[in-house]
């Protein structure tokens, strides 16, 4: 019986250790990329912590629609100067209240409009995770496109050396010439090429996928391979984040400028009082204790053009943020047609594709059968239909790679992080 208890333990403990490292193997998703690369990337801790810079701004800014309490105590004497001047002295403890009773809403224009600075903030933390999803998405897509024309590559040179066996056994036999020969090695080298260029592209792809992930030590990275195109994200340009964000800068703007002429206009401020004020602190404990009120209506008169130029500075404010927000419109809009005609235009050349490579498969396997054959085709004519159909392989996965830029690309401007 102990014998067979360890042997359960021990079964148990290595089905635990393979089912860990194969769950530490499994192949990187796109989700699991972007989710790694949002938890990592210092952008977004820096528009989250202006975010809340702007929110603070905000409370700050709402301070003022509130009374302002203080409270302090004093005591003072001045012995070495005449009294009818210092009075003997001083002693205090007082509880003052003041609060800004009207001022034209200039208090909460200035509230609103920090409120809207505080929102065009947080869109921006929602425009930087757009971002970094788009640029997870292309490094993936980019991986998912090198490791599928590195395969496609590996492949064409294991054809073109079994070719070039053939084609020197022909010339063993006398039906080839060594010129024939030479092609075909000829081949052969530049497909061999372009498998060492896809090898150091895909080194990149993990190069670049890994640093946005914040894994910079891996050799290699396993993808989960894509083979279908995603398709084009619908959304609202109204409602994008810069748009959003352009508009809030718009409003908040408008408020500024409200706010500034507010300053031109009469202010109403209240002040209470209650505690304990005269010269000696006991007969002030005893005596001179109570409260006061006071009232202040204040206005500007002359203040040599200081608030005519903050209301043109508010106003130069508010007419670029509209010119931005036009701008952010037209950028968006120009970026969004371009992104869609080319994913049309991917998409129509992979169904061109899907149809011309059984094509250029059939005219590579009649030269070939005429060749060997002998019915006269010659080896340029081999060779020229064997790199007509593979390159419509090579570019099937060119065109598919496009169309999935151009998809996240729409997705990144319509503020969509998934």
């Amino acid at each position: 019986m102990p014998h067979i208890a360890r042997r359960v333990v021990l079964a148990i403990v290595v089905f635990i250790l393979t089912a860990c490292g194969s769950a530490a193997a499994a192949p990187l998703t796109l989700v699991d990329a972007i989710d790694r690369a949002l938890a990592f990337a210092p952008s977004v801790s820096m528009a989250s912590a202006d975010r809340d810079v702007t929110n603070a701004r905000a409370r700050e800014q709402r301070a003022p629609l509130y009374p302002n309490v203080t409270a302090g105590t004093e005591y003072y004497q001045a012995p070495g100067y005449n009294t009818i001047v210092t009075n003997s002295g001083l002693s205090s403890a007082l509880l003052a209240l003041n609060y800004t009773a009207w001022d034209w809403g200039r208090r909460q224009a200035q509230y609103r409009a920090a409120r809207y600075v505080s929102e065009a903030a947080t869109l921006g933390v929602a425009a930087t995770r757009a971002q970094i999803a788009f640029d997870v998405s292309i490094a993936y897509y980019d991986l998912v496109h090198a490791r599928q024309a590195e395969r496609e590559l590996s492949r064409n040179l294991d054809r073109l050396s079994r070719y070039v066996a053939t084609v020197e056994a022909l010339q063993a036999s006398g039906i080839a010439i060594a010129n024939d020969v030479l092609k075909m090695r000829s081949a052969r080298d530049s497909g061999e090429l372009a498998l060492s260029s896809a090898r150091n592209a895909t080194r990149r792809a993990v190069s670049s996928l890994g640093s946005l992930i914040g894994q910079f030590d891996l050799a290699d990275i396993e993808v989960v391979d894509i083979t279908d195109i995603p398709g084009l994200p619908n959304g609202d340009i109204a409602q994008t984040p810069a748009l959003q964000a352009a508009s809030r800068a718009i409003s908040s703007a408008e408020l500024q400028v409200q706010a500034a002429k507010a300053a031109r206009l009469p202010t109403f401020q209240i002040a209470l009082t209650t505690g304990f004020l005269g010269v000696n602190p006991t007969a002030t404990v005893n005596h001179s204790y109570g409260a006061s009120y006071d009232g202040i209506v204040s206005m500007p008169v002359f203040d040599g053009g200081a608030i005519s130029s903050r209301i043109d500075q508010a106003k130069a404010k508010q007419n670029g943020a509209e010119a931005q927000f036009r701008q952010t419109h037209y950028l968006l809009e120009r970026r969004l047609k371009d992104a869609s005609v080319r994913y049309d235009e991917a998409r129509d050349a992979l169904a061109i594709l899907a149809r011309a490579q059984p094509t250029a498969d059939d005219a590579f396997a009649l030269a070939w059968t005429r060749f060997l054959g002998g019915g006269g085709a010659t080896i340029l004519e081999v060779l020229d239909a064997y790199q007509q159909a593979e390159q419509l392989r090579i570019e099937r996965l060119n065109h598919q790679f496009v169309a999935r830029e151009a998809a996240a690309e729409t997705a990144l401007l319509y503020g969509q992080s998934r």
